[in-house]
C-alpha cells in the first residue's frame, strides 16, 4: 500500500494542486474566480471549454510561480500518503478481523471495517494534510523551507488547533474509504474486465487480471468519491485563512461550513474542482490498487516457496 501510494502521490501531484486551488475561496484559480472570469486567470478562464480552461490556469501557475510550483505540498503528501496507505491497509486488515466476528456479511464487513481504518488514518495523518493544503494555497515562488517555515507559523498561531483544521469534515469523508472498500471487493470477485480480454491475451498472460482490478478499482472510486466529494471542500475551506470583515475566520464549524456553501455558491460550489479530483484519484487508485495487489501476490508466492 505505502509503495503504491508513493508512486501515486507524485504522478498526479499537479491535478492535486489545481484541484486544491478550485476548491478554495482564497485562491486565483478557484472554481467561482474562474466562473466569474476573476482574479489571475480572468483573462484567461473567461472563455473556452473546461479543458482548456484547466491548460490556461497551469500555464498561468507556471508562468507566476514557476514549474516547480506545480508540485508544491509535495514533501507532506509524500509523508502522508507513504504512511497513511501502510496505516491504511494495515488497519483495514485488522478491523475486518475483528468485524468478522460479530458479522459474516460480506459488504457490511468491507463497509465498516474500511469505515474503521480510514477514521483511524485521517486523524493520524490530518497535520500532513493541513500542511499541505496550506502549501498549494500559497501562490507564491517555491521556497526550500516552505514546508518548515509553514508549520512554524501554523504552531505559532493555533498550537496543535492549526494542524487538526478540518478533521471533523475528514472522519465524515471515511465513509468513503468504507464504501469504497465495498464496491471493490464485490467487483474484484467478478469477471468485470477479466473474461472479456481475456481472449485477447495468452492464457498465461496477467494483462487481464490487471485490466479487470484497474476498472474495479476506478469504478469503486468513481461512486465512492463522487457521493462524499462535498466533504473534501468543506475540508479544504476549513483549512484556508478566509477572514470575515470582522477579522474572524468565516469557515470554523462542519456543518455551518456546509450551509454557507450551499447558500452562496449552490451544488456547483460543493463540488468545486470534482472533475479535477476524478482526473487525479482514477489514475491514482488503480496505480496504488495495482502495485498493492502485484506486491501482495508476490509475498504470497515467496512465503508458500519458503514454507
Amino acid at each position: 500500500g505505502a509503495a503504491g501510494g508513493f508512486v501515486g502521490v507524485i504522478v498526479t501531484s499537479p491535478l492535486e494542486l489545481l484541484k486544491t486551488r478550485q476548491q478554495s475561496t482564497v485562491s486565483n484559480y478557484s472554481a467561482s474566480s474562474v466562473t466569474a472570469g476573476s482574479g489571475a486567470v480572468r483573462h484567461q478562464a473567461a472563455a473556452g471549454n473546461l479543458e482548456g480552461a484547466i491548460w490556461r490556469q497551469y500555464r498561468a501557475i507556471i508562468g507566476r510561480e514557476g514549474f516547480r510550483s506545480l508540485f508544491k505540498g509535495l514533501t507532506p503528501s509524500v509523508a502522508a500518503v507513504v504512511s497513511s496507505k501502510g496505516l491504511f491497509f494495515l488497519a483495514n486488515s485488522e478491523c475486518r478481523k475483528h468485524v468478522r466476528n460479530f458479522c459474516s456479511q460480506g459488504h457490511v464487513v468491507h463497509l465498516t471495517s474500511g469505515t474503521l481504518a480510514g477514521v483511524i488514518n485521517a486523524f493520524a495523518m490530518n497535520p500532513f494534510w493541513v500542511i499541505k493544503t496550506k502549501l498549494q494555497l500559497d501562490e507564491r515562488k517555491c521556497s526550500r523551507s516552505a514546508v518548515w517555515k509553514t508549520a512554524k507559523e501554523m504552531w505559532r498561531a493555533e498550537r496543535h488547533k492549526a494542524f487538526f483544521r478540518g478533521a471533523s469534515a475528514s472522519l465524515v469523508g471515511s465513509f468513503e474509504f468504507g464504501l469504497y472498500f465495498m464496491i471493490y471487493e464485490e467487483l474484484k470477485v467478478k469477471s468485470l474486465g477479466r473474461s472479456f480480454f481475456a481472449p485477447f491475451f495468452k492464457e498465461t498472460s496477467s494483462i487481464p487480471n490487471m485490466i479487470h482490478l484497474g476498472l474495479s478499482a476506478s469504478i469503486s472510486k468513481i461512486i465512492s468519491s463522487t457521493i462524499l466529494y462535498p466533504t473534501e471542500v468543506v475540508r479544504t475551506r476549513l483549512r484556508e485563512d478566509l477572514e470575515t470583515p470582522a477579522k474572524q475566520r468565516k469557515y470554523t464549524k462542519l456543518w455551518r461550513t456546509c450551509e454557507l456553501i450551499y447558500k452562496e455558491e449552490g451544488t456547483r460550489g460543493l463540488y468545486g474542482g470534482w472533475v479535477l479530483h476524478l482526473c487525479k484519484t482514477i489514475p491514482f487508485t488503480i496505480i496504488t490498487f495495482l502495485v498493492y495487489e502485484g506486491l501482495l501476490d508476490k509475498f504470497r508466492e515467496s512465503s508458500h516457496q519458503k514454507y
